[in-house]
């Protein structure tokens, strides 16, 4: 049978189509694995990756054209994996599907399939069945009874029957995962995609019991690691095939068992390659954390979840938070980056529980730690779902990773299916909605200061993140803008209100937001060879490019700040007279800028909006009476460089 498995359609944090997530499901690859295993031909449809090389356009459109490229492939069973995020997307395309060959049999898998399977196959028709839990060991017997459709004897499956549902006992669970095939990554366009790593399952399932996760539940809180010698033999197999020595190893929780981890330390040590993985503070020490690190561990993931003694009690997370600060301060010191992952919008949280969370936040936000606040998303089968779901709101934020309402029809199965899409509802708390959503906004623009000048605008608040936060939230809010979400140049405003719109935190806040315009990722794409310039064609400013002008002297602010880091105390500003402008770029994963000239700056401001290279050529010779051809080199120079980038045929200002 030829099984064509969907990948999830997830959003990236930032919001943009080009900064999709594409890296290979490790699910679908298992499970891709495991059908071919038994014969069964498998083909992964990727629509990040489509989205993302522009082969598919995010309107109206999505849905059927997703459904074209699907049955070109002519498969004779569909599967799509499910999360909560991207659910519509699973919904719409099947639905599409089942409208143009009603025989096709379409499954579904997945924490969200798996923990919904009834209320789905009862309200949508367009699936026929849900695989529950882990499928590894399922789906090849599954796809040999299909087509007679006698299933009665295979484990976890829930199905359409004519007019009823059937269901059969059990929650199949892979226990050594060393017996699972390897994976073919080649189901991926790999040497397209321009990954900087790649991923591998490094094991499954969580034993903790925190009240807001659903994967423990998926996977059983049954914890399992795959040996450090299979471990190593796919990460051998990943360089010899990619080349590459930088990877992910997945797992909620890969610390938990100390003893195969510095198992694996010792397997992997000298390889020389470059490992990431997921960690909790109370599962690590500083000796560990060292053997680690000479093993080629160079970050660490933490789910800290709340800087509330109070809520990590109430949300079962149950951390020591005394913990927190010496254990990522430990990884830093050893050369291993830190993430550390807040939640906001706990039903019982209350405003000294978010206070200590944006405090804490505030403390750790340095150089090697990236901090994160996001807003709590409702998740079917968790303890906080029993206990709110009947009570859930909506208000149309949906944060970052929801699929986007591309018709109308989409909110309407939004709001008419509460429980099935619940990640786009809240639940309603203490604190009002409002102050959650804001939150996670501010931190996310306040990160991108930097954390130069993060720590030092925090002088002026003692150190806490909280009084920052919730000072511009009441000035934001006394504008009458209750309903929008704050933007670079609303935390600009706030600056200036608070210390005077020509003070040098303005223009070191403008300056520090677009040096971090492009985020913080460690890694991503490559980015493409720039063409040969052209004067007869069209350019202008590439996104991540900005020009400033009338700041202060930005880099003499910054090396004072760092002269005066230990004092806490904010700098004259009398003493910063002098006025310059900027050419800021964020290239990959770094941030250069230029100092320029007042006519420089204005030359490659005119950028900003598509022009010719040859009419620009020209203002310069007229302006300063030179040779064409020293415009040429000039302007060919910001292309090579890539400040400039070629327009779309037939863009001009």
């Amino acid at each position: 049978m030829k099984l064509l498995l969907v990948d999830n359609l997830i959003l990236p944090e930032k919001g943009s189509l080009a900064a999709m997530d594409v890296h290979p499901h490790m699910g679908l690859l298992a499970l891709a694995a495991a059908a071919e295993a038994a014969d069964h031909e498998t083909v992964i449809y990727d629509p990040k990756w489509r989205l993302r090389g522009g082969h598919l356009a995010y309107d109206e459109t999505l849905y059927e054209t997703v459904a074209n490229e699907l049955l070109a492939i002519k498969p004779q069973c569909v599967g799509f994996t499910t999360l909560g995020c991207s659910f519509l997307f699973a919904l719409n395309v099947a639905s599409e599907l089942k409208r143009r060959e009603p025989d096709l049999p379409i499954l579904l898998g997945g924490p969200h399939a798996t923990m919904l399977h009834r209320p789905i196959l009862e309200r949508f028709t367009q699936f026929d069945l849900v695989a529950r839990h882990e499928c590894d060991e399922v789906i090849a017997p599954l796809l040999d009874a299909l087509p007679s459709r006698r299933l009665e004897h295979i484990p976890g499956l829930s199905w359409r029957d004519g007019q009823r549902l059937r269901f059969t006992d059990g929650k199949p669970k892979v226990e050594d995962l060393d017996t699972l095939p390897f994976v073919d990554y080649d189901h991926y366009p790999v040497s397209e995609l321009g990954l900087g790593l790649l991923r591998i399952e490094a094991g499954r399932g969580c034993p903790f019991m925190c009240t807001f996760c659903s994967t423990a539940g998926f996977f059983q809180r049954s914890f399992r690691l795959k040996s450090a010698t299979r471990l190593v033999q796919e990460l051998d197999a990943l360089h010899l095939r990619y080349g590459l020595r930088d990877f992910k190893l997945d797992h909620d929780m890969f610390t938990v068992n100390r003893h195969k981890v510095l198992e694996f330390c010792e397997a992997v040590r000298g390889r020389g390659y470059r490992w990431r993985a997921s960690a909790r503070v109370d599962c690590v020490d500083e000796a560990l954390l060292e053997a680690m690190a000479n093993a080629g561990c160079v970050d660490l993931y933490f789910g800290i979840e709340t800087g509330s003694a109070r809520m990590q009690r109430l949300c079962q997370k149950r951390l020591d938070l005394t913990l927190v600060r010496p254990i990522l301060h430990a990884a830093e010191r050893l050369g291993i980056a830190t993430t550390a992952s807040f939640i906001t919008g706990y039903p019982e949280e209350m405003q000294t529980d978010q206070d200590d969370t944006l405090d804490m936040i505030g403390r750790l936000h340095r150089p090697g730690c990236l901090t994160q606040l996001h807003v709590l998303a409702p998740e079917p089968g968790t303890p906080l779902f029993e206990q709110h779901g009947k009570a859930l709101a909506y208000d149309g934020y949906g944060g970052p990773y929801n699929a986007e309402l591309v018709t109308p029809a989409d909110e309407a199965l939004v709001l008419g299916h509460p429980d099935i899409f619940s990640t786009y509802h809240y639940f309603p708390a203490t604190l009002p909605r409002v102050q959650h959503v804001f939150a996670t906004e501010a931190v996310a623009m306040l990160r991108r200061l930097g954390p130069l000048v993060l720590r030092y605008l925090l002088r002026a608040d003692s150190g806490r993140l909280s009084v920052l936060v919730n000072d511009w939230r009441r000035f934001f809010h006394s504008t009458g803008r209750l309903e929008t979400l704050p933007g670079t140049e609303d935390l600009t405003t706030y600056i200036g209100h608070r210390f005077g719109p020509d003070h040098h935190l303005v223009s070191l806040a403008r300056y520090a937001l677009c040096l971090h315009a492009g985020g913080e990722e460690r890694s991503g794409p490559a980015t493409r060879p720039p063409e040969p310039f052209d004067p007869n064609r069209s350019y202008q400013l590439q996104p991540q490019a900005h020009v400033l002008t009338d700041l202060h002297d930005c880099e003499q602010v910054l090396s004072r700040i760092r002269e005066g880091q230990s004092d806490g105390a904010m700098l004259d500003d009398a003493q910063f007279v002098e006025r310059r402008s900027y050419l800021v770029m964020q290239r990959g994963a770094q941030s250069v800028s230029w100092d320029l000239e007042r006519g420089t700056a204005y030359l490659v401001s005119m950028f900003e909006q598509p022009r010719r290279g040859a009419e620009v050529i020209d203002w310069m010779r007229e302006s300063a009476g030179g040779e064409a051809t020293i415009g040429i080199e000039f302007l060919a120079t910001l292309a090579r460089e890539q400040v400039l980038v070629a327009a779309a045929r037939g863009e001009t200002a």
